[in-house]
């Protein structure tokens, strides 16, 4: 996706035209942030997608190129342009995004589950930004050669559950909770514990809801075990891709065989220092930062954070 971030003292109410303040041009997507965030901390990355033959999409293969991402699975389409998302960023950091897919809407699944089986990654990745049976190829395919697999359900639509239950983990934010959990028909429920624990069970696989500033729940079925975890303090400035920098900074963790609380962990503080600066990718933590929250990871011994 390409970003057209706007950023204004406060957005415009119906009808309202406001100045704004600045405009950038930057790259995005769900799977490309959490792509680059898992390379920017040292993994070998695999990018699977689908573009539109025009600036964008140049621009798009060369800036994952440039962050060492294997791009040799991306294909171009000529039937649609690559994909946009506008974006409205007020004074408080706060954001307003609409999502406009294009090519993503082309990829052909069954170039994710070629991708997915002849890489047999240690982690499979993917969003709810794809074509339905491209998730649903990917997450089996994972499930069929051992990897662990990540849903981001985002942005959270109507799917079959099916999809849902087929990731090893789910990673929501709290709205995303609340509306698996009226797809599954399950009681609304304020107690945000209980409400995970119940959709984790009634879809058979682990879960992690991102709740912003208060930080993460985990929910680990094999031990039955429901973990808080809090996120470092922080100043926002713009909040767009934190949650990006969550999954993709837990997913690293996880390969590297992190417990899934020290996973989460290290995911909201990773996130949190990207809200301390504007853009979503350009946001993410780098250099001296970015070696010092490595270090915060706890993995088993003989793991490497490269």
């Amino acid at each position: 996706m390409t970003d057209m971030i706007v950023y204004a003292d406060r957005l415009p109410d119906v009808g309202e035209t406001i100045v704004g303040n600045t405009f950038s041009l930057g790259f995005g997507g769900k799977g490309a942030n959490q792509a680059v965030m898992c390379a920017l901390l040292g993994a070998s990355v695999q990018f699977v997608g689908c573009l539109g033959r025009d600036t964008f999409g140049q621009m798009t293969l060369e800036n994952l190129d440039g962050y060492g991402i294997d791009t040799s699975a991306i294909t171009f389409t000529e039937e649609a342009a690559t994909g946009a998302a506008p974006i409205w960023v007020d004074a408080t950091g706060e954001n307003r995004i609409i999502v406009v897919p294009g090519a993503n809407n082309l990829l052909d699944p069954d170039d994710v589950e070629r991708v997915v089986r002849e890489v047999r990654a240690d982690v499979v990745l993917t969003q709810l930004e794809l074509p339905e049976q491209c998730v649903a190829q990917a997450l089996r395919a994972a499930k069929d050669v051992g990897s662990v697999s990540i849903l981001n359900p985002a942005p959270m639509r109507t799917v079959d559950e099916e999809i849902l239950g087929l990731a090893s983990w789910l990673i929501p934010n709290r709205s995303e909770l609340d509306a698996i959990a009226n797809l599954l028909s399950l009681e609304p429920n304020p107690d945000l514990g209980e409400l995970t624990s119940g959709c984790a069970a009634s879809l058979g696989t682990d879960l992690v809801v991102t709740v912003g500033a208060d930080g993460a729940l985990v929910y680990d079925r094999a031990l039955a075990m429901l973990t808080a975890v809090s996120a470092p303090a922080a100043t926002p400035v713009d909040t767009t891709g934190a949650g990006d920098a969550f999954v993709g900074a837990f997913a690293y963790a996880i390969a590297l065989g992190a417990s899934p609380a020290s996973a989460a962990t290290f995911g909201c503080a990773c996130a949190s220092k990207s809200v301390e600066a504007q853009g979503t990718q350009t946001s993410f933590p780098r250099g001296a930062d970015l070696d010092r929250l490595k270090h915060t990871l706890h993995v088993p011994v003989g793991q490497s954070h490269e």
